[in-house]
């Protein structure tokens, strides 16, 4: 059982690699990203190209579809764990991963297909980067109540964590990012008319809806 773990836990990690455009052996040996609590070694790339999940060719290294497949479903799960404790535990991003990293190899697929309707289905992870989508997100389960809700559909006086912002416009991630609307802050929604006022971190904001629309928050009690 080791064995098969770590063996997920490497192809996670050069999935994670491949999303910083890193497909040579060098540079996956020296990948490092804020959400990948492993370390790759030489041997450990030749062990996967012999048992056939990686694959050596002009162009780099390249995982197999069997590779890519395990790899997948190893990178949801872990990814979809952070996301319900960060978002529903309120751990930090950093200590979340950890914790999801350990944890992940004993989530069931059905179990992890609960967790996705929860969180409402989730595009990204704390850390930003994409959560593959399993077959819940495909056909827009709904069979457990969501938790985490668009900011617009709080209640004047309802809090709410944000999980995760989905923009139109990449110019507005930035611009929201720079006032302070960030996955993981706290923030209480006033009023919606004219415009959505928020409270947070003692400042007060003044959003469209179209913005509240992209905010993703899990809703708290009154009592935070």
């Amino acid at each position: 059982m080791e064995k098969k773990h770590h063996r997920e836990d490497l192809l996670e990690a050069i999935l994670m690699a491949e999303e910083h455009g890193e497909n040579t052996i060098e540079s996956i040996l020296n990948s490092q990203s804020e959400d990948r609590q492993i370390e790759i070694f030489r041997e450990d790339i030749e062990t996967l190209e012999r048992e056939g999940d990686l694959l050596k060719d002009e162009n780099g290294l390249k995982l197999t579809e069997a590779g890519r497949r395990l790899g997948m479903q190893t990178l949801r799960r872990h990814r979809l764990t952070e996301m319900l404790l960060f978002s529903m535990l309120g751990l930090e991003r950093e200590l979340a991963s950890e914790i999801g990293c350990r944890v992940e190899h004993g989530i069931r697929e059905e179990m992890l297909d609960g967790i996705c309707t929860l969180l409402g289905h989730p595009q990204t992870c704390p850390h930003g980067r994409p959560i593959p989508p399993g077959e819940c997100c495909r056909k827009h389960r709904t069979t457990v109540p969501s938790q985490v809700v668009p900011l617009s559909s709080l209640r004047p006086g309802e809090s709410g964590r944000i999980v995760y912002i989905t923009p139109r416009h990449h110019q507005r991630l930035h611009k929201l990012s720079s006032m302070g609307i960030n996955p993981g802050v706290v923030v209480e929604l006033h009023r919606k008319k004219p415009a959505f006022i928020l409270h947070f971190e003692g400042t007060d904001l003044a959003l469209e809806k179209s913005v509240a629309d992209d905010i993703h928050v899990s809703r708290m009690s009154n009592g935070g």
